[in-house]
């Protein structure tokens, strides 16, 4: 299974970082945390960030706002510059050294609580995604296992913190699902089980207070991506009710998107797309950077149904309107499909000359490893082109 297809939601994972015995907390901080998740969760990071600079101006090294503040610049990092940019991706990292530190320090001065362990580990689960996104495997997978422990520390000092599950049921689903690379390793120190970790998603999403839409956006994301879970019309049910909680997220639209082209709902995958694509730069939160992504929605829908004329229109309209901003990983996916689409039409030669311009971009995606499959061996018509999302 490709790594990072569509990891659209992977950044709020651990976003349920207030649900620790919430009742004993000041009402206040719980009010700025509030406001501040719900922010994330909205793409509203002005209002996120204001919020969680509050909550630890009034506390410092308060656990959960160093912990809202990664989530900041992880947002930003995945959704503001599309993976696409190493200045963002230091700040990040320097954000998550910072907020390690913070928070051991406050743990010194006030003890053990099971909040500050939730938030430790939460932090490393989100540094073993930013590595996974790297393709850095073994280092995320042992950055992983080091934030599970901090879960579970958690889980020992409040054992009705349901939500704090979220690192258990994470780590077993990924760790039976590990990449090759890493097989033989997880097998000497755990094997992983996927449907444990299925079954605690689904025991979050029933029963956790803050991290209920976070289980549910995994359990869409692996009803979309795994074959022996695949189950497309749950995801796009998941994500409708998504949607109606936060309406002002485009990547959750997308991801609707995504759930109906999965169902062969190609129409509507269509007109969706379009008003997505007619929404950006006029409704918050829909960036130009979002462009490319409405393109692939198009072309990916008429590739799947032969129209490969109509899909080559449509990337090229994708190439001009983008033709003014960084490469990022949508607009090389782009290309990639222009190619393929070339390539069912039979112009080899033409399709040969994108496939091998796409070495020339300096990238870590993993986009040049599915290109060197065509090169060997042409893209043949009516061929399903598997999920939209790049890797």
């Amino acid at each position: 299974m490709r790594k990072n297809k569509f990891f659209v939601f992977l950044f709020l994972t651990l976003l349920s970082l207030n649900l620790f015995a919430w009742d004993k907390i000041d009402p206040v901080i719980l009010s700025h945390a509030d406001k501040g998740v719900d922010a994330i969760y909205n793409l509203d990071l002005h209002t996120a960030r204001a919020e969680l600079t509050a909550l630890l101006k009034e506390h410092p090294n308060y656990p959960l706002g160093l912990f809202g503040k990664v989530m900041i610049e992880w947002a930003r990092y995945e959704y503001e510059f599309e993976k696409s940019n190493i200045e963002q991706a230091k700040v990040f990292e320097n954000i998550i050294n910072s907020s390690i530190s913070g928070i051991e320090t406050w743990l010194k001065q006030n003890g053990d609580q099971a909040q500050a362990y939730l938030a430790l580990g939460g932090i490393y689960g989100v540094k073993a995604r930013f590595l996974l996104a790297n393709r850095n495997y073994v280092r995320a997978y042992f950055t992983g296992r080091k934030g599970l422990k901090y879960m579970n520390k958690a889980v020992e000092l409040d054992s009705k913190m349901y939500d704090a599950y979220l690192g258990q049921a994470i780590y077993e689903y990924y760790a039976g699902t590990l990449p090759s690379v890493v097989r033989v390793l997880a097998k000497l120190v755990i094997s992983g089980d996927a449907q444990k970790g299925i079954e605690y998603l689904n025991l979050i999403k029933d029963k956790g207070r803050y991290s209920a839409n976070t289980a549910k956006l995994l359990l869409v994301e692996i009803a979309i991506q795994s074959k022996t879970y695949y189950n497309p019309a749950l995801a796009e049910q998941y994500i409708k009710e998504i949607i109606t909680k936060y309406p002002q997220n485009p990547l959750f639209r997308f991801v609707a998107i995504i759930a109906a082209y999965q169902n062969k709902n190609y129409e509507d995958v269509r007109q969706s797309a379009k008003d997505f694509l007619a929404k950006i730069g006029k409704e918050p939160f829909y960036k130009e950077i979002y462009i490319a992504r409405s393109y692939t929605a198009l072309a990916s829908a008429d590739m799947q149904e032969g129209k490969y004329q109509d899909a080559i229109k449509v990337l090229e309209q994708s190439i001009e309107a983008t033709k003014h901003q960084e490469m990022s990983r949508w607009q090389l996916w782009n290309i990639f499909r222009l190619a393929q689409s070339y390539d069912a039409l039979g112009q080899r030669s033409k399709a040969l000359e994108i496939y091998k311009s796409i070495k020339n971009y300096k990238e870590d995606w993993g986009i040049y490893d599915e290109v060197k499959k065509y090169i060997k061996t042409p893209f043949a018509a009516g061929t399903d082109i598997g999920l939209m999302s790049p890797p």
